[in-house]
């Protein structure tokens, strides 16, 4: 044990300890320099990032922009703590816009690595390239910055030897870049990974949807709605997936404050809340979803990694966006064109007589029965009203009533499935409680099998009572008393 005499007083740490110690809130894993280097270059108003990833980052991560560069005297100050551009005073912190402001990251970066930094400012003809070791140096390069690390923990094996399988890293990667992608639609962004090219993503300032799409897939826009709606400072829109394309994983769940990407318990319980028992347990909802607020009201300063953040006014927020999304999911969701055909197969085995929906022709106002056999010829126009679909069918156009298509199609979907005995039940989370006659009652105990097969779990508790337990998971939104009463009615 040290005596007083040896017992070590207080000093300061060296400035390369203190990088390293930043550094391991900062950069846990190379994903992480690869986050903090697109910040950068996002903030530098790039319109074009190239990355190069070797070993999913352990040996090389190359970022290169066409931004507006870093002037040579500043170069010195970049590998410096807390030095940024982006700040000036403490009240700048109140209304944070850009994406990094702390000064950390490319100390930090330097601190653990073998870096190095080429930048050339707009409207200069010279490039200027830094290291490690403060050493600047003229370079050749266009306008924007490069910024190249290799060999990443290398002075600190310890942290080194925690890092993933390279297939593990690769896959943060790749997730971070897709986060990026769907919120900077005027950045293009061309990754490469061991020299294979992984993403190709020009930038898309009037095709925002098609980004999207190159992110999620084209069966994630088909099976969403989407939303827009605004009160007071706040403003959300985006895509809310149906529960068609919910995920054993929460691997597509993309929530961005103000252009960042961020985690926040109360807005997760927000969606959690809205999405209800819309999505079967254990599946897990996707969405793509904008929020932008007033950034005095919000304070991003919470974590170095910069993707929690305290809202001032929390209920409001959670309150807004609880109800906008509860109200675009209640919106009924029109799939015409191929995709519900091809999505339940209702129709491939049966006659083209069966085939029909009640329309009414435009050009002479009459009530006509439409064959549907025909899919590829029928395209959807527009809405009328939430209750007419106007569509075109061989040349002509039509007023598809809704409601009544959508009867149509539910029942004879749940009759084929009937009669293969693959009608899929869907429990209730909290089972209903429905009065029925004696009578009924009877006749619902000696028909129990039959009424299984449609799906429906029934059980008596009382004389004159049941406990809905089941429906088919295809009316999992229907009023389940009157459901359960007109099923009974009509058997």
């Amino acid at each position: 044990m040290l005596d007083s005499k040896n017992f070590p007083r207080i000093h300061k740490l060296p400035v390369l300890v203190s990088n390293q110690i930043a550094a391991g809130e900062v950069i846990e894993r190379p994903a992480s320099v690869v986050k903090e280097l697109i910040e950068n270059s996002i903030d530098a108003s790039a319109t074009k990032i190239i990355i190069d990833i070797e070993d999913a980052g352990k040996s090389l991560i190359r970022v290169r922009d066409n931004g507006q560069g870093i002037h040579k005297d500043d170069l010195v100050l970049a590998l410096q703590a807390h030095a940024t551009s982006k700040l000036s005073t403490f009240s700048d912190l109140t209304h944070i816009v850009s994406m990094g402001f702390r000064g950390e990251a490319i100390p930090s970066i330097a601190s653990v690595s073998l870096f190095k930094m080429i930048s050339r400012l707009k409207g200069t003809k010279n490039a200027w390239a830094i290291n490690n070791q403060f050493q600047i140096k003229p370079a050749s390069h266009e306008i924007g910055t490069t910024v190249e690390v290799n060999e990443l923990f290398f002075s600190i094996p310890g942290r080194r030897k925690f890092l993933k399988s390279e297939k593990t890293e690769y896959l943060h990667i790749q997730s971070l870049i897709r986060a990026f992608a769907l919120s900077h639609f005027s950045t293009g962004f061309f990754v490469k990974h061991n020299g294979n090219p992984l993403f190709n993503l020009s930038e898309c300032n009037n095709e925002i949807q098609q980004r999207v799409i190159s992110i999620c897939g084209r069966t994630f826009i088909d099976k969403s709605v989407e939303l827009d709606t605004a009160k007071e400072s706040m403003h959300l829109w985006g895509w809310l997936g149906l529960s068609d394309v919910s995920r054993s994983q929460s691997d597509r769940q993309y929530f961005y404050l103000n252009g960042r990407i961020i985690r926040d318990k109360h807005v997760n319980h927000a969606i959690r809340l809205a999405y209800d028992d819309r999505i079967p347990t254990g599946r897990y909802p996707s969405y793509v979803l904008y929020f932008e607020i007033d950034p005095s009201l919000v304070d991003v300063n919470v974590h170095p990694a910069k993707s929690e953040v305290r809202f001032s006014e929390i209920r409001n927020v959670h309150d807004f966006i609880y109800s906008s999304l509860l109200g675009a999911l209640r919106k009924p969701k029109l799939l015409i064109e191929n995709n519900i055909y091809n999505n339940t197969n209702e129709f491939n085995d049966q006659k083209s007589s069966n085939k029909k929906s009640n329309a009414y022709s435009t050009p002479n106002a009459k009530k006509n029965d439409v064959d549907l056999s025909n899919r590829s010829s029928l395209k959807y126009l527009s809405l009328l009203s939430n209750k007419f679909l106007i569509a075109m069918f061989n040349g002509d156009e039509y007023l598809i009533d809704i409601v009544k298509a959508k009867k149509l199609i539910t029942s004879q979907y749940l009759y084929k499935n009937f009669l293969s005995r693959t009608i899929v039940m869907r429990p209730i989370l909290v089972p209903v409680a429905c009065e029925l006659d004696v009578d009924i009652l009877k006749f619902l105990n000696k028909d129990i099998t039959r009424i299984e097969q449609w799906g429906f779990k029934l059980e008596q508790i009382a004389p004159t009572q049941i406990l809905i337990r089941s429906i088919p998971a295809v009316l999992i939104y229907s009023d389940v008393i009157l459901l359960v009463k007109n099923l009974l009615d009509a058997l």
